[in-house]
């Protein structure tokens, strides 16, 4: 199959889970006509332990894992497991994602994410399969329009007496995935392999990292969280050969009338020869439909409670060990029209692209459904 024909089935399995869904906004009454559904606000807090203990290996080696208790393994360094805020935590909750990552194996600053997909965008990339053999795992895991953050594991080999890590994400942007009528499958990566060094505490260790990771929402709360998220990409930028590129342009369609949207952007480079690219921060300009709307540095200050290694000790560069990759919000001007086709692209200026530098990107549309 081609490689640009791959962008165009992914956008098209996601239009059309969304466009099965249209009826989770609407009630049917005996009269055929369409009313909006009546919600209750929730009251407390509530808190879901998605994963604890989780366990990831080294990500050049066989396959290390086993699947148990509704986890599932795409690979040795990402696992994946369905849940459902329903009734639990209200739409306008505050949602917050904590994260923590554990000392095991390996001691060094390695990528990091979390992401989130629709149960009925899985079953349509797998054409309703139930089971998850190899090929099932594998679609999931190339899937590239998840919705997702980004992050750095710490620089244990440097610390070796800090043990563990917490990072805490803002899941604002993804309410509308966790509480809907659909379920939703949450996947945590850490992506690893393990030191041999004879300083190395963990030198006979054969997990990498191990992590716990719950969802906690304040019922207390009334945000004004999106009601609409579509993943425009997730992952490493490459042109239509397959080679690294420092441009990523993807055309999306979006299902649903939209108000106050937002491009949300996160960068994480990676390139740890001499003048890599994770050692320095660029400009991102950001465009919609061919217009540039915004533009960001992914210039990242390591402040001195940073997990870092004496090599990386200067700052500000691209991203920070032991941190979140910041995200970017550029606002869309106007409301986007149902069924509308639209062209993000985030073009790194100057960055270098190639064989020894590339960059992971998290993209996404967010916004209001009226």
């Amino acid at each position: 199959m081609k490689k640009g024909i791959l962008p165009l089935m992914a956008t098209a399995i996601l239009f059309t889970a969304c466009k099965n869904n249209l009826s989770d906004d609407l009630q049917q009454p005996n009269n055929g006509k369409s009313t909006p559904k009546v919600t209750t606000q929730l009251t407390g807090t509530y808190e879901e332990q998605v994963f604890s203990g989780l366990n990831f290996y080294n990500g050049y080696a066989a396959n290390a894992y086993t699947d148990a208790g509704g986890v599932i393994y795409l690979n040795n360094t990402v696992a994946i497991k369905k849940i459902s805020l329903k009734g639990k935590a209200d739409p306008t909750a505050t949602l917050k994602g904590e994260l923590r990552i554990y000392q095991q194996g390996d001691g060094y600053d390695r990528d990091g994410q979390i992401f989130f997909i629709k149960d009925s965008v899985v079953k349509a990339l797998l054409n309703n399969q139930v089971t998850f053999d190899a090929a099932a795992k594998s679609k999931i895991d190339n899937y590239a329009p998840k919705t997702g953050y980004l992050y750095v594991t710490p620089f244990f080999y440097w610390y070796q007496s800090i043990k563990s890590v917490p990072y805490t994400f803002d899941l604002k942007d993804v309410a509308s995935l966790l509480t809907g009528q659909d379920s939703c499958w949450v996947g945590v990566s850490a992506w690893g392999t393990h030191l041999d060094q004879s300083d190395w505490i963990g030198k006979n260790e054969p997990r990498s990292f191990s992590a716990d990771f719950k969802i906690t929402a304040d019922n207390g709360t009334i945000n004004t969280n999106p009601t609409y998220v579509q993943a425009v990409q997730f992952g490493r930028v490459t042109d239509a050969t397959g080679n690294n590129s420092r441009t990523l342009t993807q055309t999306i369609t979006v299902p649903y009338n939209l108000r106050n949207a937002r491009i949300v952007v996160m960068s994480q480079a990676w390139g740890a020869g001499s003048g890599g690219e994770e050692y320095t921060y660029r400009t991102h300009n950001v465009s919609w439909d061919n217009s540039q709307i915004g533009t960001f540095s992914s210039k990242a200050a390591c402040g001195p409670n940073t997990m870092r290694s004496y090599d990386i000790s200067s700052s500000p560069r691209n991203w920070c060990p032991s941190e979140i990759v910041a995200p970017h919000t550029i606002n869309i001007t106007g409301n986007i029209t149902a069924g509308s086709s639209h062209t993000v692209k985030v073009d790194i200026v100057n960055a270098k692209a190639d064989g020894n530098n590339y960059f992971k990107l998290s993209v996404y549309v967010a916004g209001e459904k009226f």
